[in-house]
């Protein structure tokens, strides 16, 4: 008798519980719906203080989740915990702080600053920051070390070309060789791992300890007033739409180009459709449209990928873009100087601009809104937009290290510890709400983020693969067959020359 009235009871739990479940579905879908999208030129008297589209909420936002790393309850006896890195500020395309003297009412600041005395609470450690003036002198005292058998640092930030020449020289531990390092979790970059390992071994890797490598990646700004002026269309819709290519980029591009002075010379102080780095933007659209100079085999090994006929197509496309009319300002003189962009975006010079996405914080101040867009993809078929990283400092492990196990629990707790605390104040906070000025930029930065990509031709074989491709593009010159066959057996070469010298060490 008990046992039957237990079912009756459970059978009106389960059928209160659906019926609770389905009111809630049904009073949800009977809410009102979103309006629909706006037109650019729909309020002419605000132009730029309205947004531009209303978030239709197609992409999520990216919130951290409960997720706990898999590491032992133990303490290290008051252990210093040594890292060297890049001072803040040094590098201004790169956000590289890592540690917090104090709170200073700065939210990215205060967020490291709790995050590590969380850790070092935890873990009975002091996290010891050693100031390098630069990346590469960061790697030069590291190496130095290394070479010495000198214990001196447990992580070196480095840029991941930088750390590859250190593992050559047998400097570096393999990263997966180091114990309690999960990949899995969410707090590594798996773009990194995927894009930049090679024969199914890493010797720097990016994790949520650090942020260089999110503001590193490149989107395209563009500029609100300037949009409105010329009449164009959204391009928050035509990215929703899968409309966002080279093409309708190129059209939107030479609609705003206009010589303001009117003395018939293009430079600094006239009006133009796009702007950027010409070392920096031949690459990024290539990338963008999905084409690499360096990809893998089944086997985790790369090869020189360049002249395929998409490739050549996506190639001819770009220079006849990027070198005809009036419509592009390449910001950098002879001596290799590019600061007008600070002023000339800023300004509303500009309408479209690809740079980095940590030069966003001179945009603060910028009376006109901006808008936060990926980078073009190549055409409608293309399916997804990806968004290039630049150099950017990883986590390099000396094999002066003696307790990997200790290395290992320290960095996998300081990575999830941050992905939980400092990447929403980072990405919700500082990118979505301080520095972007609409919900569709929001939108937009899910997507770049989601779809982030690393170059190993620049990042890896640089002289041999990319520099070359660089010198052409910007000469204008259209004969890519030339360039494949000029540097396929050199990039072959060198990237067979760095697997054997790891082969012979690891």
């Amino acid at each position: 008798m008990k046992t039957k009235i237990k079912k009756k009871k459970i059978l009106i739990i389960l059928f209160t519980v659906l019926f609770a479940c389905s009111a809630i579905i049904l009073f949800a879908s009977c809410g009102d719906k979103p309006s629909s999208d706006s037109e650019i030129n729909a309020n002419k008297d605000n132009p730029s203080g309205e947004d531009i589209l209303p978030n239709d909420g197609s992409v999520e936002s990216t919130e951290a989740v409960a997720l706990e790393p898999d590491l032992p309850e133990i303490k290290f006896n008051g252990y210093n915990f040594r890292v060297i890195n890049t001072k803040p500020d040094a590098v201004t395309w790169l956000l590289t702080q890592i540690t917090a003297d104090e709170e200073t009412a700065d939210i990215f600041n205060d967020a490291v600053y709790k995050r590590n005395r969380v850790i070092e609470d935890r873990y009975d450690i002091e996290i010891v920051e050693i100031e390098a003036n630069d990346p590469g002198d960061a790697k030069n005292k590291g190496q130095k070390s290394a070479k010495s058998g000198s214990d001196d640092y447990d992580l070196i930030f480095a840029y991941i070309g930088d750390s590859l020449n250190m593992a050559q020289a047998g400097l570096l531990y393999e990263v997966h060789s180091i114990p309690y390092l999960d990949f899995t979790k969410p707090w590594w970059d798996k773009d990194v791992i995927n894009d930049l390992s090679f024969s199914n071994r890493l010797y720097g890797v990016a994790g949520d300890f650090c942020f260089a490598h999110y503001s590193a990646v490149m989107p395209m700004f563009f500029n609100k007033q300037l949009l409105f002026d010329f009449g164009l269309e959204s391009p928050y819709q035509l990215v929703r739409d899968g409309k966002w290519t080279l093409d309708k980029f190129a059209d939107m591009s030479k609609d705003a180009s206009v010589d303001l002075n009117g003395d018939g010379k293009w430079d600094q102080d006239d009006q133009y459709g796009f702007m950027s780095l010409n070392f920096l933007v031949y690459p990024s659209f290539m990338l963008s449209a999905g084409e690499k100079f360096i990809d893998k085999d089944a086997d985790d090994v790369p090869y020189f990928a360049a002249g395929s006929p998409r490739f050549v197509d996506v190639y001819e496309k770009i220079i006849s873009i990027l070198n005809s009319g009036d419509h592009r300002f390449f910001d950098a003189d002879a001596a290799g100087n590019h600061r007008y962009q600070d002023t000339m975006f800023p300004g509303n010079q500009v309408l479209f601009w690809h740079e980095l996405m940590n030069w966003s914080k001179i945009l603060r101040d910028m009376e006109s809104d901006f808008g936060i867009l990926p980078t073009p993809k190549y055409d409608e078929n293309q399916e997804i937009y990806y968004s290039r990283v630049f150099n950017a400092t990883m986590m390099a492990i000396p094999v002066t290290v003696l307790d990997t196990e200790r290395e290992g629990v320290i960095l996998e707790a300081l990575c999830a510890e941050s992905y939980k605390t400092v990447k929403p104040v980072y990405y919700e906070t500082m990118l979505k709400t301080k520095i972007s000025r609409d919900e569709e930029s929001g939108e937009m930065l899910d997507i770049i983020f989601a779809n982030r990509i690393y170059d190993m031709g620049y990042l890896y074989w640089e002289s041999n693969v990319l520099s070359p491709y660089t010198t052409m593009a910007k000469a204008g010159k259209s004969e890519v067959a030339s360039y494949v066959e000029k540097n396929k057996d050199k990039a072959q070469a060198a990237i067979q020359k760095t697997i054997d010298a790891l082969d012979s060490i690891y």
